[in-house]
């Protein structure tokens, strides 16, 4: 086992349309003392993941894997359903390898800018209505497996109002500085990490 941190996903978390310093992936990098790979790739649907799985994640033998998908199957029309079936191969595949499973959530949609700011979609509306019902099952399935989840829905649902969208779709650097906040709060190898150099600055 690599210790290695790889996250895969598609434009939410390879940074969409900010600055490479900006980004939650590149400043996550910044912050722990683990290598990050980030294979998130713009368009990718979880299909896309799942096809680019092996290749991307479970042949470089991670100790950490973050995964996130979804957005982009709905705004194609697909289900719910098929999304869960999709992240739940994933898990299974990288289990027998790591425990250290996180789950992202996928942020919130906000469709009125999206409709303004992004390509034209018939989907919207339909994103919008299943990103919740989505947040739902990843939470059961994580539950289930005892896996970590991190609820980018709930943080971008709770600051809506405030200026955090790029275009409806992706985020903007005020946006990925609270997705940045919020995985930290949430990898628990962090507060490990963090408790040792605590401990190792106490004893100098």
């Amino acid at each position: 086992m690599e210790n290695i941190f790889i996250l895969i996903g598609d434009s939410l978390t390879f940074g969409y349309g900010v600055p490479s310093n900006d980004r939650w992936t590149y400043n996550l990098s910044k912050r722990i003392p683990i290598k990050i790979i980030n294979k998130g790739i713009n368009g990718n649907t979880t299909v896309n993941m799942l096809d680019r799985f092996y290749n991307d994640v479970t042949s470089k033998c991670p100790k950490y894997v973050f995964i996130m998908g979804g957005t982009n199957d709905l705004l194609t029309g697909k289900s719910v359903s098929s999304i869960i079936k999709n992240l739940v191969v994933m898990i299974e595949e990288i289990k027998p390898i790591t425990p250290n499973i996180y789950i992202g959530i996928p942020p919130r949609i906000n469709k009125d800018m999206a409709e303004k700011l992004f390509s034209p979609s018939d989907f919207y509306d339909y994103c919008s209505k299943s990103l919740p019902i989505l947040r739902k099952n990843i939470i059961n399935l994580c539950n289930e497996n005892s896996i970590n989840y991190i609820d980018f829905y709930k943080l971008t649902n709770d600051n809506f109002t405030n200026n955090i969208y790029l275009d409806g779709i992706h985020l903007n650097s005020l946006g990925n500085t609270l997705m940045l906040s919020e995985i930290l709060k949430r990898l628990k190898f962090w507060l490990y990490i963090f408790c040792c150099y605590f401990t190792s600055f106490q004893s100098i």
